[in-house]
């Protein structure tokens, strides 16, 4: 069982297809938006039907919330089982199976935000992304996975969903309350940082489709811009697998590696956080290390609040970084189109390959920006902070951790360690000097050029 590729990235006979995968999730991400803006603008909020695993301290605890959410479980499962087999088989996928896989992938996504949601998780590093990663890869590399648990693990399904529910999280009055500086310094650290693994993966002799998937991976937003570049330049399923594989290992030991190098280097919160979200490229991974970077806060020499850390990282990563994401997309659709595949098919230029590849799904992440945007219209942004974030938004966040949840799970489901060799060294070489030069322009922003700024950031 191999990753999944995005469908169509190999023969043109396939846009159908592939097509089909970006609208239908589209469809159901938009749809989750404008459910949760109705409940909203009606006074009501979805969280009872979102439901997570909240922070436990006992085994006694946590099966006291299983037995009181079970109806919501239940009701969250049944909702996302329909709407995914019927998109499913609407993609010419065999419904049963798929239900089949998908209920064992619900399970044991609960598992996975269970164990995170233990109160000493942080402590130990115990992050949904690394946690759902490492049970996939036991459950495939250790046991015999059966033939029938392989159509549920649609990883760039999940994931095209997770990135349209990120949208939600970013309407108007958050963009622009990010200010100049985080939307420059995010911008940054986008273009340089993309530029410099590209060139690096041209020069070590890489394929030009594999170097700006590393490059938008490393620069944007991991396994993200990965699935998004991978269709705006028909990336091949082996090269897709390799990036995919650097990016999400990048990113797990970066969840380790950030909060401890920040707290060693006596960064304040907002420095720290700030400099995690320049330096980090997943959002999940990301903000578990600006999480456990902000749990230092008030000790070891870290001045500032938790809150401080997290805004920081936010401004950055989630608002300034991510927004790159259909902005490389459509560039490299329209420099794929124009520029790589006229020499590798006589000359010939076909334009309308650039609106056939662009990845739809960036659509449905700007249609759910505006959906939240006119929803929270007249509302200040104290109100914002306290009304509509907590109604609106934390709900289609806690959709989007799910997504995440499933496709990490599939992801490490989907890889065999013996068949890792074509992850070649040129490739991880290239990926690397993009996350050095990540985590060297990040400091020199956050504490030396904005220093000022991120030290007196407030919610």
């Amino acid at each position: 069982m191999a990753l999944q590729p995005v469908d169509g990235t190999t023969k043109p006979s396939t846009d159908r297809a592939w097509l089909a995968e970006d609208w239908w999730a589209v469809l159901i991400g938009v749809t989750a938006v404008i459910a949760a803006v109705i409940a909203f603008r009606a006074g009501s909020s979805l969280a009872w039907f979102t439901v997570a695993p909240r922070t436990w301290s006992s085994f006694p605890e946590l099966l006291t919330q299983y037995a009181q959410d079970g109806v919501r479980y239940a009701a969250l499962g049944a909702v996302l089982l329909v709407l995914f087999t019927g998109a499913a088989k609407m993609m010419g996928l065999r419904a049963a199976p798929f239900a089949a896989a998908f209920v064992l992938i619900y399970l044991m996504s609960i598992l996975i935000l269970s164990v995170t949601a233990w109160r000493n998780a942080r402590q130990l590093y115990l992050e949904t992304p690394i946690i759902a990663l490492v049970l996939g890869l036991v459950l495939a590399n250790v046991t015999r996975l059966p033939a029938w648990l392989e159509p549920g693990l649609r990883v760039e399904f999940y994931i095209k969903i997770a990135v349209v529910l990120l949208g939600a999280g970013l309407p108007l009055p958050v963009i622009l309350q990010a200010g100049p500086i985080a939307i420059v310094q995010a911008s940054i650290a986008s273009i340089v940082t993309f530029f410099i693994i590209y060139r690096v993966a041209r020069f070590l002799d890489l394929d030009k489709r594999l170097g700006a998937m590393l490059a938008a991976g490393g620069s944007i937003c991991g396994l993200s811009a990965v699935i998004a570049i991978a269709g705006a330049v028909r990336a091949r399923r082996e090269d897709i697998s390799v990036a995919t594989t650097i990016v999400v290992g990048w990113a797990l030991v970066m969840i380790v590696l950030l909060p401890l190098l920040a707290r060693a280097w006596y960064l304040s919160a907002g420095v720290g956080g700030a400099w995690i979200g320049t330096s980090e490229f997943a959002d999940a991974a990301g903000f578990a290390a600006a999480q456990t970077f902000g749990s230092f806060t008030g000790t070891g020499g870290v001045s500032g609040t938790a809150d401080q850390a997290l805004w920081s990282y936010t401004l950055v990563k989630v608002v300034g970084r991510d927004m790159w994401i259909g902005i490389w997309a459509a560039v490299l659709s329209l420099v794929a189109v124009t520029r790589w595949e006229p020499k590798e098919q006589d000359g010939k230029i076909h334009l309308v390959q650039i609106w056939t590849r662009f990845p739809k799904f960036i659509l449905g992440f700007a249609v759910a920006s505006l959906l939240i945007t006119w929803a929270a219209d007249g509302h200040s942004f104290a109100d914002f902070s306290i009304v509509t974030r907590p109604r609106l938004i934390e709900p289609i966040d806690t959709l989007r951790n799910w997504a995440f949840t499933f496709s990490f799970l599939s992801i490490g489901a989907s890889l065999r360690i013996r068949k890792l060799a074509p992850v070649t060294g040129n490739a991880f070489v290239a990926f690397s000097v993009g996350v050095l030069v990540n985590l060297v322009l990040g400091f020199v922003l956050s504490s030396m050029v904005f220093g000022s700024y991120w030290n007196g950031i407030r919610p």
